[in-house]
């Protein structure tokens, strides 16, 4: 048995060493085509949210646990875009589920949707003397919010999901969701970050530390 033991061990190790160059391959080429397709696109931005846009989301890692069906540790993977949309687009998102830190099992790769992304807008042509015209185009924009500015592909983030109809969704993108920078967690939510005195975004500050914790003492077990 320990002849068998000891054969199969580097086989499986060689398996996992080659799986992780394909993906890290795969990864890189997907970065690549997206980042070309965002250098292509011209930029919309949406305007700042604010506080009044909260919904009771989690404050609290009890009621994130509550709220949700798995917390989870992910890497964006891959984007794709979804078509035929106007304002407020999304878009999809290929995870590789790195952990699950709390709650109920998943898939090792799931899909679900981001709120950003590329979308098309209606447009009136103006002529050259500032006159509008009769024609009308359906051009496509990135559009980019600091309430959810989109994770790099290849990034990891950390953030509450539930499983509806047998899809994956994120239950609160813009108050509980994560990106991982220098082993440490940032709300992604750049306007949130830029908000001070605030008794609900002191409490999601220190519902960041608790899973800062949580996510860094299972990296060590």
């Amino acid at each position: 048995m320990k002849r068998i033991f000891w054969v199969i061990l580097p086989m499986l190790l060689l398996v996992g060493c080659q799986h992780n160059k394909q993906q890290q391959s795969a990864i890189s080429k997907n970065k690549q085509r997206w980042n070309q397709q965002a250098k292509t696109t011209k930029v919309k931005y949406y305007p700042s949210f604010g506080m009044m846009d909260y919904s009771n989301e989690p404050l609290t890692w009890h009621d994130l646990k509550k709220k949700n069906d798995s917390i989870i540790l992910g890497t964006v993977i891959d984007y794709k875009k979804n078509k035929h949309q106007t304002i407020f687009p999304t878009t999809t998102v290929q995870v590789k589920v790195d952990k699950v830190l709390s709650g109920k099992k998943t898939s090792h790769y799931i899909t679900t949707n981001f709120p950003s992304g590329f979308g098309f807008a209606d447009e009136i042509e103006i002529d050259i003397e500032g006159n509008f015209s009769k024609d009308v185009t359906h051009k496509e924009y990135l559009y980019k919010k600091n309430s959810f500015p989109l994770p790099k592909i290849g990034g990891k983030f950390v953030t509450g999901i539930v499983k509806k109809r047998g899809e994956y969704q994120i239950s609160a993108p813009l108050f509980n969701f994560w990106v991982v920078r220098n082993d440490h967690l940032k709300l992604n939510n750049l306007d949130l970050r830029g908000i001070q005195n605030d008794e609900k975004v002191e409490q999601l500050q220190d519902l960041t530390e608790v899973l800062d914790c949580k996510l860094n003492s299972s990296h060590t077990k």
